[in-house]
């Protein structure tokens, strides 16, 4: 018979929580209402254990994500029932039954139960760390720590929603140049493969007598439906070793270090990774972390393991009394104005407020950035699949019209 634990009102209006044995949960709610036991919450034991005991496995099983939006959403709904007055598990119940979004519920759910057991908040956080960052445990975990969960579950939420509309912004510019690139690819293969054997096969088998941009039209289409399948493989294998040598400690410093010295898209991914310094820094530190524990857990946002490495000797300067300004300016890798907009803070006392004020001039400024890349690109590429294209057409047209050209009886 399964084991039922509750949070129930008596007449008093009295919190009581306990568990009682029945077949089913409603004979369960009627037994405690006979006792005026007034029920708030219930939950079979036996299921809340093996969510605590396996959270992270289940959430792996259910092949469900929660998107980044959804998530920001739901920070802001906390933060509203909080400031309203809701403590927490009453909030989180509320937020699990009103939401349409399967993964989103199943989270909440998670989280609600992990709650009712005993634990805090950030601990139920710290089980899910496939959805939940370090930077978000770690705010949740001051909240808690000093009785201010409702200012920093808002200050999480403005910086979710912030953060999500940084990252469609970078996306959404993206998405053209991207387009134009799979689809010059996709036609190039196309034509080779399947549409241009068909039309040289007029212009006769004498490969010696057909001019240079034909014969080498016609090698590069024999190739490619000879040994198509071996380019794909290799191709294939080729991303799969660039991708794990990325993701090593040497490919992904050296990898990075490139990105950043790429004329127009360096600039705008240093940007990007100035803005998040500045908007996450500031979001820690106004919410009460201190500077120290508030670096370590930046550095994994930036995006770019060349300047989270510099954050790193930061830090090592700052554990050994030296300024963040200074440790900034002798890393080299951040602007001048950051850097003086940080020694102002620390001299006045408001670094938090005036980082989050460079974080929004600087996404401002990252925004642009990008457009420009993404303004320049799709032209770039515009020129290149209209030359190719050119070339193709050249090397169809030459051989027909030097057959009609050509004395009639040769």
């Amino acid at each position: 018979m399964p084991e039922f634990q509750y949070s129930a009102m008596d007449r008093q209006g009295q919190a009581i929580s306990g568990s009682i044995t029945m077949p089913t949960k409603p004979l369960a709610i009627a037994a405690l209402a006979q006792q005026e036991r007034f029920v708030v919450d219930i939950g079979e034991r036996l299921a809340r254990a093996e969510s605590a005991a396996k959270p992270q496995r289940r959430w792996l099983w259910s092949g469900r994500r929660v998107p980044l939006r959804t998530k920001a959403s739901m920070f802001a709904q906390l933060a509203t029932a909080l400031a309203a007055g809701l403590a927490l598990l009453p909030a989180l119940r509320i937020i699990e039954e009103q939401t349409r979004h399967p993964a989103l519920r199943q989270l909440v759910g998670d989280l609600a139960n992990r709650v009712q057991g005993g634990e805090a908040l950030s601990e139920a956080f710290a089980a899910q760390p496939g959805v939940f960052s370090a930077l978000e445990t770690s705010m949740i975990r001051v909240g808690e720590t000093a009785g201010v969960l409702d200012h920093v579950m808002a200050s999480l939420a403005e910086f979710s929603e912030r953060d999500v509309d940084f990252r469609e912004k970078i996306r959404g510019a993206a998405t053209y140049p991207l387009f134009v690139l799979s689809l010059a690819g996709a036609s190039v293969v196309i034509i080779l493969t399947f549409i241009l054997p068909r039309i040289l096969a007029t212009v006769g088998d004498s490969s010696a007598l057909l001019p240079w941009p034909t014969r080498m039209l016609m090698g590069m289409s024999w190739f490619m439906r000879s040994w198509g399948w071996l380019v794909l493989l290799v191709g294939l294998l080729g991303c799969w070793r660039f991708a794990i040598w990325r993701a090593s400690a040497a490919g992904g410093l050296v990898w990075d270090g490139l990105l950043l010295r790429v004329p127009l898209l360096g600039n705008a991914l240093r940007r990007a990774a100035v803005a998040r310094f500045a908007r996450t820094l500031g979001t820690l530190t106004h919410a009460g972390i201190g500077i120290i524990e508030a670096m370590r857990v930046m550095r994994d946002t930036l995006g770019n393991r060349v300047l989270a490495r510099k954050v790193d000797e930061i830090v090592v300067g700052i554990t050994q009394g030296q300024s963040i300004a200074e440790r900034l300016r002798q890393s080299g890798e951040f602007p001048p104005l950051l850097v003086q907009v940080i020694a102002l803070g620390e001299r006045t006392g408001k670094l938090d407020q005036l980082l989050l004020k460079a974080a929004d001039a600087y996404e401002k400024e990252t925004a642009a950035a990008v457009q420009r890349v993404m303004s320049i690109l799709p032209a770039v590429l515009v020129v290149a699949l209209a030359a190719i294209v050119a070339f193709i057409l050249a090397a169809v047209l030459l051989p027909i019209v030097s057959m009609e050209l050509a004395p009639v009886g040769t």
